[in-house]
């Protein structure tokens, strides 16, 4: 009988997915721990969150569902439902050891969410010294029940504590998004302002300070995939790399995250790299003993409904047919290519006293956003992918506008 693999989901919190020196960077960012899963695993050049504040994600991450079918609409929301199938529980029941270590931002005790072992912490180099304590005291020769394990990184969300005011000196161009006209974009407008009093040194330095806390959280990194190696379970050990949501960064004149859907706050890294034999000075990426796997980038649409899914076919478990996600596992075996009605939904759904309500479909060509108060916005994405003109009132582009707002309907209407 075949050797059940262990898991490893790490995530680190506030990430937008071009900040990997050895996939796609523009903020000049030196991440070796990631550019290690980069070179021997699957890049997913496409995968988004489904919500781009923290709570909410962190549900769908654990849950398999869309942040409003999990009861987690925002960061004030209750805990998660401790009766709710977690991928921790679904785990557990199939014999798996389950841990978790570190940030959740879930509330309430992981204990009663599915996880055996749970030290939750937001100091991440106490996360990498508790993760590795745990590989470290782990008998891999005699203990041979598999374990799924979730080690959550608190940065770059660090980014908060920035100088009021720090300034650099500007060596960038703006984002060709920053200066567009908000006024054509009626739900961006609305629901996050821009930061129209900072100045261009002011935005170089919030760079490189966002630059600096991805760099300390892939420090964490370098040193948890040298842990698990040396330890003597990455021989047999699943690692997906990814992060809650994404940061605005600058783009639409924007910073941190916010109550918008633009891909700046959507858009997450998203790495899943097979076991990684070193020993004896072998090395047989599979872990299966029938060759080596070749890392790729796939353009395949993702979300983080479909990492539960993932993580399932994993372990050997049968498909849950009621969940919105499927698995990305066989995108990375190569036996799946993305599909053209291939498409991701996101929502920020936090209070409709205060905030109306916003859903939006998003194909690999377009993006469809629809807020409770009625206003639309529609971008071409192929031709627009800096999301700077909407299209929603244009004649030529009724007939996509009608297709996403029915799908984005229907998939409402499940929710």
């Amino acid at each position: 009988m075949k050797k059940r693999p262990n898991i490893v989901l790490l995530l680190t919190d506030q990430q937008r997915h071009d900040t990997i020196s050895a996939a796609l960077d523009r903020f000049g960012c030196h991440t070796p721990g990631i550019d290690r899963l980069v070179k021997r695993g699957v890049t997913f050049a496409n995968a988004f969150t489904t919500n781009p504040i923290c709570c909410p994600a962190r549900a769908s991450i654990m849950t398999g569902l869309h942040p409003s079918a999990a009861g987690v609409p925002c960061n004030i929301s209750p805990p998660l439902r401790e009766d709710l199938p977690t991928i921790g529980r679904r785990l557990q029941l199939a014999g798996y050891e389950t841990v978790y270590h570190g940030k959740s931002h879930l509330k309430g005790d992981l204990r009663n969410l599915g996880f055996e072992v749970a030290f939750e912490n937001s100091h991440d180099p106490t996360t990498v010294q508790e993760a590795a304590r745990f590989w470290r005291n782990r008998d891999w020769l005699n203990n041979q029940r598999p374990f799924f394990q979730v080690v959550g990184l608190l940065n770059p969300h660090d980014i908060y504590f920035l100088d009021p005011d720090g300034s650099d000196e500007a060596t960038a161009a703006p984002w060709p998004d920053s200066r567009a006209d908000d006024a054509s974009r009626p739900v961006l407008q609305g629901y996050a302002r821009p930061r129209t009093d900072w100045s261009e040194g002011r935005w170089a330095y919030y760079r490189r300070f966002y630059r600096e806390r991805v760099e300390k959280a892939d420090a964490c990194i370098v040193e948890l995939l040298e842990e698990l190696t040396n330890s003597g379970f990455a021989s047999n050990t699943w690692v997906i790399f990814g992060s809650d949501h994404g940061d605005l960064g600058g783009e639409h004149g924007r910073a941190f995250k916010g109550l918008c859907l633009a891909d700046a706050s959507l858009h997450i890294p998203l790495v899943i790299a097979p076991p990684d034999s070193r020993y004896l000075g072998v090395t047989n990426r599979d872990g299966s003993g029938s060759g080596r796997f070749e890392p790729f980038v796939s353009e395949a649409l993702a979300s983080h409904v479909d990492l539960l899914p993932t993580i399932m076919d994993m372990a050997g478990l049968p498909a849950d047919a009621s969940l919105p996600g499927r698995s990305l596992l066989p995108f990375v075996q190569g036996t799946a290519r993305p599909g053209a009605d291939d498409c991701v939904f996101a929502e920020v759904t936090a209070n409709a006293a205060t905030t109306p309500y916003l859903h939006c479909i998003r194909t690999a060509e377009w993006k469809y956003i629809l807020a409770s108060g009625g206003e639309e916005e529609l971008y071409n994405l192929a031709q627009d992918p800096w999301e700077t003109r909407n299209l929603a009132s244009d004649p030529a582009a009724a007939a996509t506008l009608a297709n996403l707002r029915e799908r984005l309907r229907q998939h409402c209407d499940k929710l």
